[in-house]
């Protein structure tokens, strides 16, 4: 069927629920109805309104969040590379210098292949979790407003109406889809950043390796010169390997999470926006279930029972979500420290020492402390961070809808 016959499919059924409506008493407003649409009708609405926006979104929404998020990616793994691969290529080196058994090339190798993209991985996740929700949130709104004002349904809307059902809509998917995003990036993506990251070492290493040493070896100089030459021979082929890597993967990981929520969630999403904009938030015969809302005592009384629901669920989520929160945040943090700190100080202590004995000047607590906060506390800071977002995350979706089902029940 063609888009043309779909709209002219589309239309008839929209025209025939409105005519309907107002057959059966209900005046015609500008931008919404004068009281409740059948629940008949109201369906028939509510599912035109559902597939154009679904469509919509899957044509515009997936590509333009893709390439926002792919420029967040890109600059941040451009400030990685330029300001801790020399650093990694130096910790390894002296690692290697010092291993037992003298120098091993592909030990050498494997050891900061893992270290680097372990770190990418974090900080990629961190700058997505920063990020994602700017990205997403305008071109979404956009998005499902121009899908409301241009369909069928949009010559009995104006402009304020199409604005807030588009932001309702919006508001109930927006923040499932950017808590998805950023699980699926943190469950999806380290794979791939690793086996870009290892296939460019393998690759790059050794030739930046001979040819810094080359040239140490006709020019002069120290350590940290092989370690420049090593790392400016690396860089553009990290930057492209990792680029080319994460670019079909990150298309995939945004289309499956946003085809996720939208799946379970868009057409709840649509039917309570129209609810609410057509019919005073009530559906068919459900009014009365708070006293006040409707009928004949719907205004002020109505205002009233409003903010007391309001301030009941207020009072029920803050104390409910902020109780998980805090029992999970001590636990949380304190084995998140315990765990960075169990994985990474042992390679950092001994690259740290070995660094010491390859330089000489005997043992020197001052530099053992700043070489450690050096390697650890960046790691460190972004590992809490992301336990207490997992926590808070964890608190909130465990804890608020218990909180709002203990304050609607509440009467």
């Amino acid at each position: 069927m063609g888009k043309q016959q779909m709209d002219n499919n589309e239309m008839q059924l929209l025209n025939q629920a409105i005519q309907a409506a107002l057959q059966g008493g209900f005046g015609q407003q500008f931008g919404g109805f004068g009281g409740q649409l059948p629940e008949g009708q109201f369906e028939k609405l509510g599912d035109l309104m559902h597939e154009r926006v679904r469509e919509a979104i899957r044509e515009k929404v997936v590509e333009a969040f893709h390439e926002r998020l792919m420029e967040v990616m890109k600059d941040r793994v451009r400030d990685l590379v330029r300001q801790r691969l020399g650093q990694e290529i130096r910790n390894a080196l002296l690692e290697g210098h010092g291993a037992p058994g003298g120098f091993n090339l592909d030990t050498v190798t494997t050891r900061l292949s893992e270290r680097f993209s372990e770190m990418v991985h974090e900080r990629l996740v961190e700058a997505i979790r920063e990020r994602v929700g700017d990205a997403l949130r305008e071109r979404l709104h956009n998005t499902i407003r121009e899908a409301v004002s241009e369909g069928p349904t949009a010559q009995f809307l104006d402009w304020n109406a199409t604005e807030g059902i588009a932001f309702k809509i919006r508001e109930r998917i927006e923040t499932e889809i950017r808590e998805r995003v950023v699980d699926m990036v943190r469950e999806r993506l380290r794979e791939a950043i690793r086996e870009r990251v290892q296939q460019a070492f393998r690759e790059r290493l050794p030739e930046a390796l001979n040819a810094a040493l080359s040239q140490k070896k006709a020019k002069g100089g120290d350590l940290e010169v092989i370690v420049m030459l090593v790392r400016d021979k690396l860089i553009d082929t990290l930057e492209r390997r990792l680029g080319e890597g994460m670019r079909d993967r990150l298309r995939e990981i945004i289309r499956d999470g946003v085809e996720e929520i939208v799946r379970d969630r868009l057409r709840e999403a649509v039917r309570a926006a129209l609810a609410e904009k057509f019919s005073g938030g009530q559906l068919g015969g459900n009014a009365g279930y708070y006293p006040g809302f409707g009928g004949q005592n719907g205004g002020q009384q109505g205002g009233f029972v409003m903010e007391q629901l309001r301030e009941r669920i207020i009072e029920n989520v803050r104390d409910r979500v902020g109780e998980a929160v805090r029992e999970r945040l001590e636990t949380r943090i304190k084995q998140k420290i315990e765990d960075t700190l169990r994985e990474r100080l042992g390679g950092a202590l001994q690259s740290v020492l070995a660094e010491q004995t390859t330089l000489g000047g005997g043992f020197n607590p001052e530099y053992i402390v700043e070489a450690l906060r050096y390697r650890l506390a960046e790691n460190l800071r972004y590992d809490v961070s992301g336990a207490v977002f997992e926590s808070v995350g964890d608190a909130v979706r465990e804890r608020f809808g218990e909180a709002l089902r203990t304050a609607l029940s509440q009467r």
